[in-house]
C-alpha cells in the first residue's frame, strides 16, 4: 500500500491516508447501520447510516486495491522481482498473520456474543438479531445458537474451526496478497518495459480515462448475483474480479504517465457522472425503483468514476509534502490494521449504554472520537517507537545514522523516553491480570453496595455464590408502589419487586486464587443488563465487586462493605 519509488507521490500518499482514516467513519457508522452485518450492533439503527456507508463503499476499497497497483507498478520497477517479493512478504503476509493472531480472535468472539456469525459460509445469527433485523429490512438469515462460552474457552476454536475463524478487515491484505503473488509474472514483465510516452501510443481520447467501465459493469451484471460474498477468497469471484480490475488498472496508470493528464482534466466530469450514479442509487433504496441491472451498473460507474475523481483532484490539488504528511503517509497501515479491533471494543461497551440517556448521535461521536484518540495512541507510543511492532505491522524499521545507531535511541533523553514506553505497554497489558491480589475471606453474609443505597445478601447455592437485593434506601417509585424492575428486557419480569431480586449468580471460587469468584454473572435492574461479573475479598469486611462486559478491562469495579463495619471508617478518622 506504499509507493517505494525513488520520487514520492505526495498526491497518492495523501489519497492512502485519507482512505485508512476514512476507515474510523465507516465502521462506527456500521454500528449503527440497519445493513445485515457488523460485529457489534447498537439496538437502536438509522438509515442514515445506511447511506453514509453505502456510499462510502461504493468507492472506498476500489480505491486502495488501485493504489495497490500503482505502488506495485513503481516497486517492481525501482527494486526488480527478487526485492519487490521479499517486500510484500514483510508489508502484507506478516501483518496479515500477526493480525489474525493478536487482534481477530477478541474481534471473533465479541461477534458471536452479539449474536452474530459471518463466517467463509456466510452470515448466521441468534433469533433475537434476526428479528431486529428484520425490523429494519425484510431478509431472512440462517440462525445460529448464542454463544455462552469464555473468551478462554472461545479462543482455541478460533485456530481449530474454520466457522469461527475470520480475517475480518484484514481480507483486503490476504486478497492483495494473493492477487500480487498470482499476477507478479505478468507485472514483472510489464514493469521491465520503459514508460511509453510517444505521441502515437499515449491515449489521446478522455474516453481511455472511462475504458475500466465495460469489464466493472460485465462483471456486476454477470457476477454479482450469484457470488454476493463473503470476503472467503475461494467463492467469491465476483468480488475477486472487481477488485482485480481496479488493482490491474492502477498498475496500468503507472506505466503509461500520459493517463494523468487525462485524469487531471476530467475529474470534475468523472465527479458529476458518480453523484448522478450515486443519486440513482439513492432513488433505489428509497424505493422510488426496483431494478437489478441499474443498481448494480450504478455501482460500477459510480465506484470507478468516484476513484478517477480523486485521483485526479488530488494530482491537481496535491503538489508538496510536510512533517504532517510524512508522519500520517507512515501510520496509514498500521492504523488501518490497528483500528477495527479498538473500533469493535469499544463498541461493545458503547452500545449497553442505555438509549434514554444517550441516543444515536452522543454514542456515535463518543464512539468516534474514543476510536481514533485510542488507535493513534496506540500507534504512536505502542507501535511506532519499537522495531518488533514496526516489523509486525509492516513498517519499515527504524533509519539509523551513518555510524549505525538507531535515530531513536541517538539521545539519552529519547532512549528515557522509549524505556518509559515499553514500562507503559507492559503495564498496560498487565492491567488484566492487577484485578488485586486478594486477600481470602468469606463473601457470605449482608453487604452495603451502592455507597450505602441498598444491603445485598450473599449466600450459598450448592457450589456457588449467589445474591439477591435485601433491602433498598428508596424502595419506592414516584407513585408511592414498590420500586419494580421496569427495565428488565423480559416484559414479564417488569413487574417483579426490586426488594428481594436476584443480582448474583453461579459466582464460583477461582482455583488459582483463593480471594476471589467468578464465572457468573450480576445484573443491574436500573438499566435491565446483565454483565459477566467477578468477586474479590479486600480483607475480612471489604468486597471488590467488578461487572464487565466478556472481556475484564472492559467493566466497573465497585467496593461494597460488610453491614456491621460501617465504624470502622470513623473509627480510623
Amino acid at each position: 500500500m506504499s509507493i517505494d519509488s525513488t520520487d514520492r507521490r505526495h498526491d497518492l500518499d495523501a489519497l492512502r491516508v485519507f482512505a485508512c482514516y476514512l476507515l474510523f467513519l465507516f465502521h462506527v457508522g456500521m454500528v449503527f447501520n440497519p445493513a445485515p452485518f457488523f460485529h457489534v450492533r447498537n439496538d437502536e439503527s438509522n438509515m442514515v447510516f445506511l447511506i453514509v456507508c453505502g456510499f462510502i463503499g461504493l468507492w472506498h476499497m476500489p480505491l486502495l486495491f488501485l493504489l495497490a497497483g500503482w505502488s506495485a507498478a513503481a516497486s517492481l520497477r525501482s527494486r526488480g522481482v527478487g526485492t519487490f517479493l521479499r517486500e510484500r512478504v514483510s508489508k502484507l503476509a506478516v501483518p496479515l498473520l500477526a493480525g489474525c493472531v493478536l487482534l481477530m480472535p477478541v474481534i471473533k468472539y465479541l461477534e458471536l456474543r452479539s449474536g452474530q456469525n459471518l463466517n467463509h459460509e456466510g452470515l448466521f445469527v441468534t433469533a433475537q438479531v434476526q428479528e431486529s433485523i428484520r425490523s429494519v429490512i425484510p431478509i431472512d438469515l440462517p440462525l445460529m445458537e448464542p454463544l455462552e462460552e469464555s473468551f478462554l474457552s472461545f479462543l482455541p476454536t478460533f485456530f481449530t474451526d474454520l466457522d469461527r475463524f475470520s480475517w475480518s478487515h484484514l481480507w483486503f491484505v490476504a486478497y492483495l496478497l494473493t492477487f500480487t503473488l498470482v499476477l507478479l509474472p505478468v507485472f514483472a514483465r510489464l514493469a521491465r518495459r520503459e514508460p511509453r510516452r510517444e505521441p502515437n501510443w499515449t491515449p489521446t481520447s478522455r474516453a481511455w480515462v472511462y475504458f475500466p467501465l465495460l469489464p466493472l459493469t460485465l462483471i456486476q451484471l454477470t457476477l454479482r448475483v450469484h457470488f454476493p460474498g463473503p470476503y472467503n477468497l475461494y467463492n467469491d469471484w465476483a468480488n475477486v474480479a472487481f477488485f482485480v480490475t481496479f488493482l490491474c488498472s492502477g498498475f496500468a496508470m503507472a506505466l503509461a504517465p500520459g493517463l494523468e493528464d487525462r485524469l487531471r482534466e476530467e475529474w470534475r466530469r468523472a465527479l458529476a457522472l458518480g453523484l448522478t450514479s450515486t443519486g440513482v442509487l439513492l432513488a433505489a433504496v428509497l424505493g422510488a425503483f426496483e431494478s437489478t441491472p441499474v443498481v448494480l451498473t450504478g455501482s460500477a460507474v459510480a465506484g470507478w468514476c468516484f476513484v478517477v475523481a480523486l485521483l485526479g483532484f488530488a494530482r491537481e490539488r496535491v503538489t508538496r509534502s510536510g512533517p504532517g504528511l510524512r508522519y500520517l503517509a507512515e501510520s496509514a497501515f498500521p492504523i488501518y490494521v490497528l483500528h477495527q479491533p479498538v473500533v469493535v471494543v469499544l463498541a461493545a461497551v458503547v452500545v449497553t449504554l442505555p438509549a434514554s440517556t444517550m441516543g444515536i448521535a452522543a454514542k456515535f461521536v463518543l464512539l468516534l472520537t474514543g476510536s481514533v484518540a485510542c488507535t493513534l495512541a496506540l500507534y504512536h507510543f505502542g507501535v511506532r517507537p519499537f522495531a518488533p511492532t514496526r516489523f509486525l505491522l509492516g513498517m519499515k524499521p527504524l533509519s539509523r545514522e551513518p555510524g549505525g545507531a538507531a535515530v531513536a535511541s541517538a539521545t539519552p533523553a529519547t532512549a528515557h523516553s522509549r524505556a518509559w514506553h515499553r514500562a507503559s505497554l507492559l503495564a498496560l497489558l498487565a492491567l488484566p491480570l492487577w484485578a488485586g491480589t486478594a486477600e481470602a475471606g468469606d463473601p457470605t453474609g449482608l453487604w452495603w453496595a451502592e455507597r450505602g443505597s441498598a444491603k445485598v445478601e450473599i449466600a450459598r447455592c450448592g457450589d456457588a455464590l449467589c445474591g439477591r437485593v435485601a433491602w433498598l434506601r428508596h424502595p419506592f417509585d414516584e407513585h408511592g408502589c414498590d420500586l419494580r424492575d421496569a427495565e428488565n428486557p423480559d416484559p414479564a419480569l417488569r413487574g417483579r419487586p426490586v426488594v428481594g431480586l436476584s443480582l448474583l449468580r453461579n459466582l464460583r471460587a477461582s482455583p488459582d486464587d483463593p480471594g476471589e469468584w467468578n464465572g457468573g454473572d450480576i445484573y443491574d435492574p436500573t438499566s435491565g443488563r446483565t454483565y459477566d461479573a467477578v468477586l474479590q475479598m479486600d480483607g475480612p469486611d471489604q468486597l471488590r465487586v467488578r461487572g464487565y462486559f466478556h472481556i475484564r478491562l472492559l467493566g466497573r469495579t465497585t467496593t461494597w462493605f460488610r453491614v456491621g463495619s460501617e465504624n470502622q471508617c470513623r473509627e480510623e478518622t
